[in-house]
């Protein structure tokens, strides 16, 4: 997935569309499914931060959510 730069204002209309490709890639993990969805009602209904420290908290836990979803895949056996 596709960070988003700390200089650059967050796209929160890009954040939603790569959490829901990551939802509909990882749909067999609840885990997974469940974390994403958790995120993406946090994002839901936003047009833009409130404030550069919320700007910075929403890109903080997007990438804390993307950090858990590689842990999670990472501890998959891989399929043969």
């Amino acid at each position: 997935m596709k960070s988003q730069s700390d200089r650059e204002t967050v796209d929160l209309i890009e954040m939603r569309r790569q959490l829901t490709t990551l939802r509909s890639q990882c749909s067999d993990d609840l885990r997974i499914a469940s974390l994403l969805n958790h995120f993406l009602v946090k994002i839901a209904f936003l047009s833009e931060p409130h404030d550069a420290e919320h700007e910075q908290r929403l890109r903080s836990q997007f990438l804390e959510t993307l950090k858990k979803v590689e842990a999670i895949t990472s501890r998959k056996p891989a399929a043969k």
